[in-house]
């Protein structure tokens, strides 16, 4: 793969993982000539002992001592940053060689462009991200090639790719801690007129909601954090309309949870 021109940094969000067993981490190991930055940002809840191993990998590691969420995790690695491109991962992403020179491409390509999103395929082999926004339920796009109506545009943060100037008077609102924080961060870009971009290529990810096995215990223990995120996401977005979709929202997924837990 040949050197991007480019400046580029990759933050990979860990949580109650080693390093040596995130799926993210070892598909860019694999991707020979890659020319990017890694930021490690810790999230576990015990030590996982992984500055050592990030000073063997050549990675930066950042400990959050503690699962602080998402927010105040990007913003924690954001602040150390210097490069023209951040690109936020999970811990668990088929992350291919292909993604990095489509992105490359259209970054060069594009320089009008804030904001890149991948194509992200779940297991059960629907499109994902991006999409266009719904509080209540985002509407996915049935193929690639659809079109998404910039001012409704929002995506997953796994693989996101963002200029570095979005963030020079702007941080992640640290209100929210996992599973909103996307959403709202795309809301917020929207209002100040970002431009976006559908990357012409392929992540397949695993979304633990969709999996074939989820246990009670499991869901039920995302689902609290969801509630949290998703009332916050309400009353930061305003008025009685959305606190009421949100109060709808939280049933409903309590529901798809039950169902999918059998619990």
């Amino acid at each position: 793969m040949e050197q991007m021109e480019l400046r580029y940094t990759a933050i990979i969000v860990l949580y109650n993982k080693k390093i040596e067993n995130s799926i993210t981490c070892k598909c860019i190991n694999k991707i020979a000539g890659i020319n990017i930055n890694i930021i490690i940002v810790d999230n576990s809840e015990t030590d996982q002992k992984n500055e050592s191993a990030c000073q063997n990998w050549g990675y930066q590691y950042l400990s959050m001592n503690g699962n602080k969420g998402l927010s105040k995790a990007y913003n924690a690695a954001i602040d150390t940053i210097e490069a023209d491109i951040v690109i936020l991962f999970d811990d668990d992403t088929n992350v291919t060689a292909e993604y990095f020179r489509t992105l490359n491409d259209a970054v060069i390509e594009n320089p009008n462009i804030d904001i890149f999103a991948p194509i992200v395929y779940g297991q059960d082999g629907m499109i994902y991200s991006p999409n266009e926004f719904n509080f209540l339920k985002n509407h996915f796009i049935s193929s690639p090639d659809q079109a998404i109506d910039p001012n409704k545009f929002n995506a997953i943060a796994s693989c996101l790719a963002i200029r570095m100037k979005v963030f020079k008077n702007y941080r992640f609102n640290e209100l929210l801690f996992v599973d909103q924080v996307d959403q709202y961060f795309f809301y917020e870009q929207r209002k100040l007129h970002r431009t976006f971009m559908k990357l012409d290529t392929i992540i397949s990810q695993n979304f633990y909601q969709r999996g074939t096995k989820l246990t009670a215990e499991n869901g039920w223990r995302r689902m609290k954090l969801r509630i949290k995120d998703i009332m916050r996401h309400a009353k930061l977005m305003g008025g009685i309309r959305y606190k009421v979709l949100g109060f709808i929202k939280c049933c409903g997924l309590s529901i798809q949870i039950g169902r999918k837990s059998r619990s």
